[in-house]
């Protein structure tokens, strides 16, 4: 049984299919991105443990997460690791189909269709002089 604090994040427990439109700004060019996303709960079922095999423009670009709740800071949050090093924390919110992201440099801003099989929506990405700006338009699909 789902923990009752983490009930709601089983929505995204299996494998998705990814695409997305990498948009231009002042630190990245242009480009594609495709990737598979793995959702599995931890035993316990207090943590989900997400996978991403992605590719930007044909580089790939690997990345782990585990995403939970914070009973002292009452939210839930995510921390990603990545293969280049990078570990980032995030405050997350799931808030019926919509769900978002926030972090220091980058947020998302997203929603699931009426079935729960798709979730769309826009990563900004800030910068330094310019505030937040659009970065990557996706989707991903349940495979």
């Amino acid at each position: 049984m789902t923990s009752h604090t983490m009930a709601a994040f089983d929505v995204f427990v299996g494998v998705w299919n990814t695409t997305g439109e990498v948009l231009a700004t002042a630190a990245n060019p242009a480009g594609q991105l495709v990737a598979t996303d793995t959702y599995r709960w931890l035993p316990g079922r207090h943590f989900i443990v997400h996978d991403v095999d992605a590719r930007f423009d044909g580089q790939p670009k690997r990345s782990m997460e585990v995403m939970g709740y914070d009973s002292a800071k009452r939210q839930y949050f995510a921390r990603s690791f990545d293969d280049q090093g990078a570990a980032e924390v995030f405050v997350v919110e799931l808030d019926g189909r919509r769900w978002r992201i926030h972090g220091k440099t980058v947020r998302f801003d997203g929603s699931f269709n009426a079935r729960k099989s798709r979730l769309g929506g826009l990563w900004e990405l800030k910068g330094l002089r310019i505030g937040w700006q659009p970065w990557i338009r996706l989707e991903l699909v349940r495979a």
